[in-house]
């Protein structure tokens, strides 16, 4: 695998925020019961910006969804609101640094990001991509505001049926300021918009009857256990 590519959208999850946040109740904030798509949010102390989790039923294989993920020349088609993806430095197979441009409706500066990812698989082959903010990785550009604390995961856990559930859940500090409006939309919108998308997405042939060495490997340590 020549690399394992970010998938972001303009606000992730800071760790020690989510750390402080994670016995907030969730509140269920929108659904779309034809794609089986709910859209949680919570309180996070010290930020006025809420935490996200986008959940939804997928019916695929989750090579599938590992393809899509990995596939840099398509993320703007799908993730809500992104306008630039590229991946500025692959460290390894599983860890890379991406920089992405996210729009905002005018008159409200674009923002962007240095992000880190890292891909880890467990025992039940259960597939998470962690995200983490690297706002000094590259240099400012004044054309933007940037995101300076940022993280969050993407989650894919198989399931009975041929179905793979997926966790979309994010938080972050945006930097500058935003109206209230604005920041109330971008945690149910962004992950609705971004989860319908991936439905669609993820059906295309060629992310179909792909395999990833590190799935592989874990199914076949998990079935010589």
């Amino acid at each position: 695998m020549k690399y394992f590519t970010l998938v972001i959208c303009s606000i992730g999850l800071m760790f020690s925020h989510y750390l402080m946040a994670k016995d907030t109740q969730w509140v269920l904030e929108a659904s779309d019961e034809d794609k089986n798509i709910q859209i949680y949010t919570r309180a996070v102390a010290g930020s006025d910006l809420k935490e996200f989790k986008g959940v939804t039923l997928v019916k695929t294989d989750i090579n599938a969804l590992v393809a899509l993920l990995m596939d840099e020349a398509e993320v703007t088609k799908w993730m809500h609101n992104i306008a630039k993806f590229e991946i500025k430095e692959n460290i390894s197979d599983v860890e890379s640094i991406v920089y992405t441009i996210t729009e905002t409706p005018w008159p409200v500066a674009n923002r962007d990001s240095y992000v880190r990812s890292v891909l880890s698989v467990d025992a039940q082959g259960v597939v998470t991509l962690t995200i983490k903010a690297e706002p000094t990785f590259g240099p400012i550009d004044d054309k933007y505001v940037r995101i300076s604390s940022l993280g969050g995961s993407w989650k894919f856990t198989p399931k009975v049926d041929g179905l793979v559930e997926v966790i979309y859940q994010m938080h972050a500090n945006p930097g500058g300021s935003l109206p209230n409006w604005l920041v109330n939309s971008i945690v149910v919108e962004t992950p609705l918009e971004t989860l319908s998308n991936l439905h669609v997405q993820v059906k295309q042939e060629k992310y179909q009857n792909q395999t990833f060495v590190f799935i592989q490997d874990t199914k076949i340590s998990k079935t010589s256990n």
